[in-house]
C-alpha cells in the first residue's frame, strides 16, 4: 500500500504514542518500522540519556538528523523522538516527506506519561509548566510540517489507525 517514496513519519510530544501507534500501524500493513530513538541508541551504542549527559543535546539532535535522513531511506514507518523540529537540518527533511503526521495530546495528559520516564532526559525534573513551555515551544513547527494532525489522548490505537488508513487511501486515490 505504501509506495517507497511515502515513508510515514510520526512527530509529536513526548508520550503521544509514536512508537504505540507506528509500530502498530506497521505490523497491520506489514510494513517495516522504526523507533528513531531506539535506532540512534543501537547505532551510537548508547542511551539517549548518556548521549544527552556526555555530548548535550545539540550533539543528539546533529544524530536525529543524520539518522533520520538513514532511516527514510530504510523504513516505511518512523516514530520520531518528540525534539526531532529542533534540528533545522530534520526539520528541512521532514518538510520534504509527504506523510507526516503529528499525533498531539492534553499536555497534562502528556505530562503523566513521561514525567517518570527516566529515558526522556527532557522530562527529568520538570513541572508541568517547564513541560508546557517546551511543548508550546514546539507547537508552531509540529504544525508546519504535518500532513495532518490526530488527537492520540482521544482516539484508542485503532481509530488512529483507520483515520491513518483512511487519509492515506484517500490522498493516494488523487
Amino acid at each position: 500500500m505504501i509506495e517507497n517514496d511515502n515513508t510515514i513519519i510520526l512527530i509529536g510530544f513526548m508520550g503521544s504514542g509514536k512508537t504505540t501507534i507506528g509500530n502498530y500501524f506497521a505490523q497491520k500493513q506489514d510494513l517495516t518500522f522504526v523507533d528513531l530513538d531506539q535506532y540512534i541508541e543501537r547505532q551510537e551504542s548508547k542511551t539517549i540519556p548518556n548521549i544527552f549527559n556526555e555530548y548535550g543535546e545539540q550533539y543528539f539532535r546533529q544524530l536525529e538528523s543524520k539518522y533520520l535522513q538513514e532511516c527514510i531511506s530504510k523504513y516505511e514507518v518512523i516514530a520520531t523522538g518528540g525534539g526531532i523540529v529542533e534540528s533545522e537540518d530534520a526539520f528541512k527533511q521532514l518538510k520534504k516527506q509527504k506523510y507526516v503526521i503529528w499525533l498531539d495530546g492534553n499536555i497534562k495528559t502528556l505530562y503523566d506519561r513521561v514525567i517518570n520516564d527516566p529515558h526522556r532526559p527532557n522530562a527529568q525534573n520538570k513541572t508541568l509548566e517547564q513541560l508546557n513551555n517546551l511543548y508550546s515551544s514546539r507547537y508552531l513547527r509540529y504544525n508546519e510540517i504535518a500532513f495532518t494532525k490526530l488527537q492520540s489522548d482521544l482516539l484508542t490505537t485503532s481509530e488512529i489507525y483507520n483515520e491513518l488508513l483512511n487519509l492515506i487511501k484517500a490522498t493516494d486515490q488523487y
